[in-house]
């Protein structure tokens, strides 16, 4: 935690920390039990020390200051139970990269290799909002919800962001997930040369469709966007405009419709679940000229005699993959890619992709790539992997190098 400065701590903000009721909370209570045990302590020495003046004031010096900055602690204590966004949002209180990167679908050490962006400053608190106004660089607000973005990571083709979404009328409380927002986002991606491209749910290429996360109250969601393609490198761009254009939740609500399906007899039942949207337009701009790509590639162009095998492997930061060669009558899609580490264990799918493999926690100094048939792949996964080998049109064997 930085410094603090006697400027920062103004009458107003003592005033509003000390009329705050703070609940209980067992962790707080520990750590001012623990400080006031070693004032007590202190209070002792000082008692016994009365033979030696010097050391009795110097004593009593170290007492008057723990105590001042244990009272600074607690008013900033009192001052982010009172706005709990943005203690999420401040280093020593707990990045949001750190808390959920292990638990998201996409797991990467994306704390590790992040930008922090400003958070809003304190003098923005207080004033009149309006209609899709820019509150900072990062924050937007439009209609009831407004968006912070508090960090960035970039890998060669992707893009994450860790952001809160805070909203004045709440979330819907009858959600079917608790821990994430679906969203439609249009990414405008600017080249070197000046040059526009799009990327959209209406074009086609849309780079995410979900926030996940978790939800802290019924008014503040946190959570984690992965905006990826593997259709463009970051290296060819300079710079982004990320525009929310409506963040959703699906309901348990919904009505039973039925029907049969084409060339079938029997009827079937299904549910068309309601939607919570929230519209608005919440833009961000992102400069990445400066960052640098990390990425790996392998050629490895081998078939075997049936025609099937693998052209190259890429690893990047945080994921790796493998791009199949599937024999001429075959159709891709029937082919699925699966890749074991070094230690014999199937890498997970890293988010969405089934064929991109995270890399987060494994030793890939090795990896063995397997192309097995859809029905063998549904047969031979989770705790049926072991039998993948066996059933694979094709396996190879890369070795890493850092």
């Amino acid at each position: 935690m930085g410094r603090w400065q006697e400027n920062d701590m103004t009458e107003e903000f003592i005033r509003n920390c000390t009329l705050v009721k703070v609940p209980e909370s067992k962790v707080v209570n520990k750590k001012i039990e623990q400080a006031y045990q070693e004032i007590r302590q202190m209070q002792h020495t000082a008692e016994s020390s009365k033979e030696n003046p010097n050391k009795r004031r110097k004593i009593c010096s170290i007492i008057a200051k723990y105590t001042s900055v244990a009272a600074v602690f607690l008013a900033i204590i009192l001052c982010f139970v009172k706005n709990p966004a943005l203690a999420a949002q401040l280093p020593f209180i707990g990045h949001i990269f750190k808390d959920l990167e292990q638990k998201v679908s996409y797991q990467g050490d994306y704390s590790e290799n992040s930008i922090t962006l400003p958070v809003p400053s304190p003098e923005n608190e207080g004033q009149e909002k309006t209609q899709e106004k820019i509150l900072s660089p990062y924050q937007a607000e439009s209609g009831n919800l407004t968006i912070t973005l508090s960090e960035v990571s970039y890998d060669s083709n992707a893009i994450y962001l860790a952001l809160t979404a805070e909203n004045k009328e709440g979330f819907a409380q009858d959600a079917q997930a608790d821990y994430l927002l679906y969203l439609d986002c249009q990414v405008d991606m600017y080249k070197t040369d000046g040059s526009k491209e799009t990327f959209s749910e209406a074009t086609g290429n849309s780079l995410a469709f979900k926030a996940e996360g978790e939800f802290l109250n019924s008014h503040t969601f946190k959570g984690i966007v992965q905006l990826t393609s593997h259709k463009f490198n970051l290296s060819d761009y300079t710079s982004c405009d990320i525009s929310f254009l409506e963040f959703k939740q699906e309901l348990t609500t919904g009505k039973t419709l039925t029907g049969t399906l084409q060339g079938e007899d029997e009827t079937v039942c299904f549910t068309e679940y309601d939607w919570k949207t929230y519209d608005g337009n919440w833009t961000f701009h992102l400069d990445f000229s400066d960052v640098q790509g990390v990425e790996q590639e392998i050629n490895v162009n081998q078939t075997n005699e049936q025609g099937f095998g693998i052209e190259k492997v890429v690893k990047t930061k945080y994921e790796i993959y493998a791009i199949p060669i599937i024999p001429d009558g075959k159709d891709p899609f029937d082919y699925v890619v699966t890749i074991w580490d070094a230690d014999g264990k199937p890498l997970e799918s890293h988010g969405d992709n089934l064929e991109i493999r995270s890399v987060y926690g494994r030793n890939l100094s090795k990896i063995t790539i397997y192309i097995l048939s859809w029905d063998d792949f549904m047969e031979c996964k989770g705790n049926n992997s072991y039998r993948q080998p066996e059933r694979a049109v094709y396996q190879t064997t890369v070795n890493f190098t850092d």
